[in-house]
């Protein structure tokens, strides 16, 4: 039988951030197909939708503490994301023809007006930004293109073409991070409109579904369809990578929280979690690979030559999740969490590992470092408003909930390391 590794965590099952959990204040229905994109408003009760309706809505909070649309517009055809400035009033919205629309917003929300249109892409879009410092207006497509215009005069002043399709991007200038269906991330620092490649993160297993920044660390979030987070340590310079490993589904939305040093991700399943970024964190291990276990020495079952030397039946491989090492079942039957390598549901280790934290139980803090809630749908789009403790998701049964996660985001923190 299993065993189940060190039962030294808080009985009161309560992570690092205490027993907080996001509190719904309100429902938003009335979407007849998939919303592809949410963002909510800061300085207004307001939120942004797009849908596969062909509809971009404006829903905007009312005296009866209800929210109704304000604006209502179809596109020729759906849109797939959204971007909206504040500062300026500016809406970009990208469509599934490869087209890019920009609206002007009226100051009173009731309307909105056409300002330009860019026929940019082959296919849809994946993503979109704007740099307000220097005036650039971002988006790729799964295309396998990035291209940026001038917001003054609508100029095109730069492109990049990578190798696969864009899924999804983030700008934080000079640096520009583009996701793609290859599972890689692509940097690029933009010198005077001229794109320069400065590395390709390489670590998940299938393609990229969301990237999130956080400008106060110096960080960048992935997430992924192989169910996986990482978090790049862009700032350090070091090349460090962590795992977080809570989701058994796509990945479909990040949002970070720098101030507050926290992250939410959200899953196809419902499963909508808060990270505690402020911890330690410990690196994930590299995965080796031999041919016998490297415990007990049996070859594995593509080891023919020593099969037949022994005469015994090849077994199946596995690997350790706290020390990478490739084991057999018998020498790898522990499992538990381990949350300062991002681990917070059960995982299998080895038995060199579990006698570790076993005789020291001390020097393995398992305190969950992240709160899990289930919304019972799965999220197709999420946006954060840190400074007001509000978060938007939409789901796939067509509803936008927001959230309060004020709670979520001063709650205090433990130290989590080992």
């Amino acid at each position: 039988m299993a065993a189940i590794i060190n039962q030294r965590v808080d009985q009161s099952g309560e992570s690092s951030m205490g027993g907080a959990k996001p509190v719904l204040l309100h429902k938003i229905a009335g979407h007849v197909a998939r919303i592809n994109d949410v963002i909510l408003l800061s300085k207004d009760e307001g939120v942004w939708t797009a849908s596969d309706d062909r509809s971009v809505r404006l829903y905007l909070k009312r005296d009866n503490d209800q929210f109704w649309p304000s604006i209502h517009h179809f596109m020729p055809v759906a849109p797939t994301c959204l971007y909206y400035s504040e500062e300026t009033y500016k809406l970009l919205v990208g469509l599934i023809n490869g087209n890019v629309y920009e609206f002007s917003v009226s100051d009173d929300f009731n309307s909105m007006t056409e300002s330009r249109k860019w026929t940019c892409h082959a296919g849809p879009i994946s993503g979109l930004g704007f740099a307000l410092s220097a005036e650039l207006i971002f988006s790729c497509s799964r295309d396998k293109s990035i291209v940026w215009h001038c917001s003054e005069n609508s100029n095109k002043m730069g492109s990049y073409l990578l190798e696969n399709s864009c899924t999804s991007m983030v700008i934080a200038l000079p640096f520009v991070f583009v996701g793609d269906h290859g599972g890689h991330v692509t940097v690029l620092r933009i010198i005077d409109n001229q794109p320069h490649l400065v590395s390709k993160l390489s670590a998940h297993t299938n393609s990229i579904t969301t990237l999130s920044w956080d400008g106060n660390k110096q960080v960048l979030y992935s997430g992924s369809s192989d169910h996986l987070i990482i978090m790049w340590d862009i700032g350090g310079g070091k090349g460090e990578a962590y795992e977080l490993n809570g989701h058994n589904g796509k990945v479909n939305a990040l949002c970070a929280a720098p101030a507050a040093k926290r992250l939410f991700s959200a899953d196809e399943h419902g499963k909508l979690m808060c990270w505690d970024m402020e911890c330690k964190r410990v690196e994930t291990p590299e995965w080796k690979s031999t041919d016998c276990c490297q415990k007990c020495n049996q070859p594995f079952f593509w080891n023919l030559q020593a099969m037949w030397q022994r005469k015994v039946v090849g077994l199946r491989q596995h690997h350790c999740r706290t020390c990478g090492a490739a084991v057999c079942g018998s020498c790898c039957d522990n499992w538990t969490t381990y949350p300062p390598m991002g681990y917070e549901t059960k995982v299998r280790i080895c038995n060199e590992c579990a006698g570790k934290m076993k005789e020291s139980p001390q020097n393995f803090n398992l305190t969950p470092l992240a709160i899990c809630h289930e919304i019972r749908t799965g999220i197709t789009a999420m946006h954060l408003q840190e400074t007001l403790g509000l978060l938007v998701t939409s789901g796939q049964n067509r509803v936008v909930m927001i959230w309060d996660v004020r709670s979520v985001c001063s709650a205090p923190s433990g130290s989590g390391g080992p």
